[in-house]
């Protein structure tokens, strides 16, 4: 087991700004990045929510490339992926103490899928799940009660291809999330353009991985072809899902209802179509939603969505670093965090709660190739 402990030294200048509004208690960030496992590649930053001010983390080795990581409903148990290849294909479980500041790592499982690239936690949090991007796969990981992967796991594996040769070779899974009534789990195929949606098992058991998905009844949603499906997400009020395409540079609007998704509109997120769009995220009160781009005039695209409807109008653009692959919003939606990979830095931005427009801090964290954000 790591365990470092983790002391605060103030990094950053402290605003002049008062923000009327803003969080007065300390958050989070948790950060994961493409490092070598003798690296720091899981770091924890207090961030204070009044000012933005950003103190140094506690860092954690021993995992390869945790790109993207999440935490279950309490924030003291964080789970990340090793981004890599072979044997270091890994779903790793990590405990964070709030109190004492001390992060440690319980254990490693290999997910038999290389190139996981996502990793998400079930409802009632007894299975963790991966999604593995070289061969198109997905993990289901049961755990102990303290935390532990077990190595009783489920790989759901598919196949098939798409018209683009470099991108859609085979299939290549690119996000796992389950519906907001608990009630099914969504999968994106990036190679495949398709959306796989899984009825939840009628009696899922703790510690028993295969019963967490009726792969019988499995539905498999045709998106357009050639487009890359790579995020979903859902508006606050579970009516509605956003789905981000990577390589045709749109959002398709979904109304969601019992495991049905009908397709509501289809608008345009890059006008280059340079295969760069990246991650999506809807505020907490469900007024905007927020994408991100990259490879040609990177930035966070700003939409409103019309609460009956769910449909979106672009209002904004925020520029940023080079390669935003990850953003986060803040619990209290003051702040927006966005991970500039080929820039090695996180950019901190106000966000008006009112206009949902984005402007930067200038507070910028500074690390290397960093991959992966998340507030706690």
């Amino acid at each position: 087991m790591l365990i470092l402990w983790l002391s605060f030294t103030t990094i950053q200048a402290r605003s002049t700004e008062d923000v009327p509004d803003k969080g007065t208690y300390a958050k989070f960030l948790l950060v994961g990045c493409y490092m070598k496992p003798d690296e720091e590649g899981v770091r924890m930053y207090r961030f204070d929510g009044q000012t933005a001010d950003v103190d140094y983390p506690c860092g954690l080795r021993g995992i390869s490339n945790p790109a993207f990581l999440t935490s279950d409903s309490t924030g003291n148990r964080i789970y990340a992926i090793g981004d890599d290849e072979g044997k270091s294909s890994t779903a790793n479980a990590l405990l964070f103490d709030k109190e004492s500041g001390l992060l440690s790592l319980l254990n490693s499982q290999s997910t038999d899928g290389e190139l996981p690239i996502y990793i998400t936690l079930s409802p009632k949090e007894y299975f963790v799940l991966t999604a593995n991007y070289k061969g198109g796969s997905i993990t289901v990981f049961s755990q102990d009660k303290k935390g532990k992967l077990q190595r009783d796991t489920k790989i759901i594996r598919f196949a098939g291809n798409g018209p683009n040769k470099k991108r859609q070779e085979q299939s290549h899974l690119h996000c796992v999330t389950f519906t907001p009534d608990g009630k099914f789990l969504l999968a994106t195929d990036l190679g495949t353009d398709c959306i796989y949606l899984f009825p939840i098992g009628k009696r899922p058991e703790a510690g028993k991985a295969h019963s967490l998905l009726d792969e019988s009844r499995v539905v498999r949603i045709q998106m357009d072809s050639g487009s890359g499906p790579r995020h979903i997400c859902f508006h606050p009020n579970g009516r509605f899902a956003y789905l981000i395409s990577e390589l045709s540079g749109k959002i398709t609007v979904f109304s969601y209802n019992e495991g049905k998704l009908e397709r509501l509109q289809t608008i345009v997120c890059d006008p280059f179509v340079a295969e760069g769009n990246a991650d999506i995220h809807v505020s907490s009160d469900g007024k905007f939603l927020y994408a991100s781009k990259h490879l040609k005039e990177d930035g966070i695209i700003v939409y409103s969505i019309d609460s009956q409807k769910g449909t979106l109008v672009q209002i904004g653009f925020q520029p940023t670093g080079l390669y935003p692959r990850s953003f986060a919003i803040s619990p209290d939606g003051c702040y927006l965090a966005v991970v500039c990979r080929d820039a090695n830095c996180i950019q901190i931005f106000e966000r008006n709660r009112n206009t949902g427009l984005l402007k930067n801090t200038g507070k910028n964290i500074r690390l290397e190739r960093p991959a992966f954000v998340k507030f706690l």
